[in-house]
């Protein structure tokens, strides 16, 4: 008992930690490409690379985990790569599209690839971290809320390439404090872990549902991370304003996920997937409504209810359907599907969109993309 709540505390300190490092390199991106001088359609090209990243690493590393019995091993080794690209690309501040491409797909990707190896063995630590997944990632939403505005004081006062560096330094205590901290559990599987017994969870009806409801779920949410943006510069916003947005949608996360743990024992995640789907549902027709950066602002209150309900479910989701000795793959595959595959077609599609018909039209057909999920998760109930 007293190893599991040091575990829980440990965890709590490492997202804490991670996330304040995180959102300095992260959520930067889109102001520094517009800042350098590109548009909004070289901005979704460029940041849709970091998509290809997300999906070819995030295939391997969970395989790595389980293959090789360590997470800590490979969260490491990730952020250090994370760390490099961010240095490396805040440095090139004129315009040069394949420098950009190359440098914000190793950030961006890794940036993913790092967070579910994180979520993996998070809930491979004990039973104990598993049923208070919730709350820990709680603490990711605190620093990422501290983060933001550091992040845009950061750029205000000493420029773009400050970011890297300080996200270095950070990074560096992340990797001291991992040290401290237990590895990951793994089920031991007779005669090790190969590629071939990946085939038991892709023939898995069950887990592919779950893989594709969050993947439209997560079409929705990564327009939320570009097109709104673009929306509130097209509307007047600037950096501070961006990172305000940041530091407001983690604050109102917080709530559900200290109550994480209690909402999953009292409705169970299939109930919370399926409402806070319907929730995004409703916060992009409002986002498609309202006209200035300030109620774009109030409208992203809702992330009280959307992010949280989803993130959770999606790890609990994926858990319940994958094979136990292979629970870091898992987890890293359906990431790399849902997450990465987002991350490809949303920034280049809602680009061409927002050109085409303007980003009012273009936020609401994104936000009554969530029938699809909502039609999946009844499909999720019959099999």
């Amino acid at each position: 008992m007293k190893k599991d709540r040091r575990n829980v505390v440990l965890l709590c300190g490492f997202y804490f930690l991670s996330y304040l490092a995180f959102v300095l390199p992260y959520g930067y991106m889109q102001t520094f490409l517009e800042s350098v001088g590109y548009d909004v359609v070289e901005r979704g090209v460029i940041l849709s690379g970091t998509a290809v990243v997300a999906i070819v690493t995030q295939l391997f590393a969970g395989y790595l985990c389980d293959k090789y019995h360590s997470d800590k091993c490979f969260f490491n080794l990730s952020l250090i790569i994370f760390v490099l690209a961010a240095l490396m690309m805040y440095q090139v501040s004129e315009k040069s599209f394949y420098l950009h491409l190359i440098f914000m797909s190793l950030v961006g990707g890794m940036f993913r690839t790092t967070m579910a190896i994180q979520d993996s063995w998070t809930l491979q630590t004990s039973e104990t971290c598993r049923n208070n997944f919730g709350p820990i990632r709680a603490f990711g939403a605190i620093g990422w809320m501290i983060g933001s505005p550091i992040g845009a004081m950061i750029v205000e006062h000493y420029g773009y390439a400050s970011l890297g560096y300080v996200f270095a330094g950070l990074a560096v205590l992340n990797i001291l404090l991992t040290m401290m901290m237990q590895d990951a559990v793994k089920v031991e599987k007779s005669g090790g872990i190969h590629i071939g017994d990946l085939k038991e969870l892709l023939l898995n009806r069950k887990y592919i549902i779950v893989v594709l409801i969050f993947l439209f779920i997560n079409v929705i949410a990564t327009a939320d991370i570009y097109t709104t943006v673009d929306k509130m510069m097209n509307l007047g916003a600037k950096e501070g304003m961006i990172g305000a947005r940041w530091s407001i949608q983690a604050f109102t996360e917080l709530p559900l996920f200290f109550a994480g743990t209690w909402l999953l024992k009292k409705f169970g995640d299939y109930k919370l997937m399926m409402f806070g789907t319907f929730m995004y549902i409703l916060r992009f027709i409002a986002y498609s409504l309202v006209q200035s950066p300030e109620m774009m602002i109030v409208v992203t209150l809702m992330q009280c209810i959307t992010y949280p309900l989803i993130m959770i479910t999606s790890k609990t989701l994926v858990d319940d359907t994958t094979p136990k000795h292979l629970r870091s793959s898992g987890q890293t595959i359906a990431s790399a599907f849902y997450v990465g595959v987002s991350l490809l077609v949303t920034p280049v599609i809602a680009g061409a969109m927002v050109n085409a018909m303007g980003a009012d039209m273009t936020l609401l057909l994104i936000g009554l993309s969530g029938i699809i999920p909502l039609g999946l998760g009844l499909l999720y109930k019959r099999v």
